[in-house]
């Protein structure tokens, strides 16, 4: 078994500092590791997917983002604007006239208008030669729209198919060019930071280990979104689930290794966006389980000392 090394901490370019922005292909790897997870669902699948699309809509009006259902033709034409304005299509499905609404939803719409591979073997493109953004709202928008879908759904069972969707992400990750492959898990871990660090994910991060032997594993970022506007909101909303990507990638690398991640039982978030978290590292075999989750949803977020 590989051992488990601390990891350097790694900045990310100027122009994404300001988190306003991510890579298309974090936005790409997210919708395409959450329609893979559901595949073997069935009819479920649909249900959870329409959870996902209501809670993305509640939250970019909650956010501002688009106008309220209570005017659903500027509700529509808003959401039709941010899409298209994220490369994701000019028209949404259930905004077209009645009658003519296809089966898709709101993320098979996008995963289908995405500039994508639309299967793999996914074709071999550098990192760098994808230049598109996408608005960081629209991103945490699906974050949260599918932690609250699951969490309904799935309840505590809903953070395997977090996991899943992680290491659907590293696959379409690797696929496209953008992390190298590495049978080293440290070198391969290292990799993920640098891309999800680049690509706009947070300003810096690192990671360290507590206790002997290690039980507590420490991430520290700078500028982090997800924590700042999404964690935040499903703690206090009462969810278990944890479905910060960089967390669910590195969480598929160590379970190939023998370790199992589990609770977060402290998180500390200051108003600039840094971020502390540790989270519980258990030995090979032990499960999340639902006390887990209960001390999860309890944990109290509260600023840096």
């Amino acid at each position: 078994m590989h051992t488990l090394r601390q990891g350097n901490e790694v900045r990310g370019n100027a122009p994404n500092v300001a988190n306003r922005e991510i890579d298309r292909t974090a936005m790409n790897a997210l919708l395409v590791g959450l329609l893979k997870s559901l595949e073997y669902l069935g009819e479920q699948r649909h249900e959870i997917l329409d959870k996902v699309e209501s809670a993305m809509l509640k939250y970019l009006v909650e956010t501002g983002n688009i106008a309220s259902s209570g005017a659903p033709g500027k509700s529509g034409r808003s959401l039709t604007r941010l899409l298209a304005n994220n490369g994701y299509g000019s028209t949404h499905p259930r905004h077209l006239p009645l009658g003519s609404r296809p089966s898709l939803n709101l993320i098979e719409t996008m995963a289908h208008s995405a500039r994508r591979p639309k299967s793999p073997p996914y074709p071999k493109r550098r990192i760098s030669e994808e230049k598109d953004k996408v608005d960081w709202v629209l991103y945490e928008a699906v974050l949260y729209g599918m932690t609250r879908a699951l969490d309904d759904q799935l309840g505590v069972q809903g953070q395997v198919i977090l996991d899943r969707i992680g290491s659907s992400m590293l696959d379409y990750l690797i696929s496209l060019g953008a992390i190298k492959r590495s049978d080293d898990p440290n070198i391969l871990i290292q990799r993920v930071i640098d891309y999800f660090v680049k690509a706009g994910y947070a300003k810096s991060f690192r990671f360290e280990l507590e206790g002997a032997p290690p039980d507590t594993f420490v991430s520290r970022y700078e500028s982090a979104r997800y924590y700042t506007n999404v964690f935040r909101r499903t703690q206090k909303e009462g969810s278990a689930l944890l479905a910060c990507p960089l967390c669910l990638i590195g969480h598929s690398i160590w379970a190939t290794e023998g370790w199992r991640f589990g609770d977060v039982f402290e998180v500390r978030i200051s108003s600039g966006g840094n971020v502390l978290a540790k989270a519980r590292i258990y030995p090979e075999g032990e499960r999340f389980t639902a006390k887990d989750a209960l001390t999860f949803s309890q944990i109290e977020v509260r600023p840096p000392s």
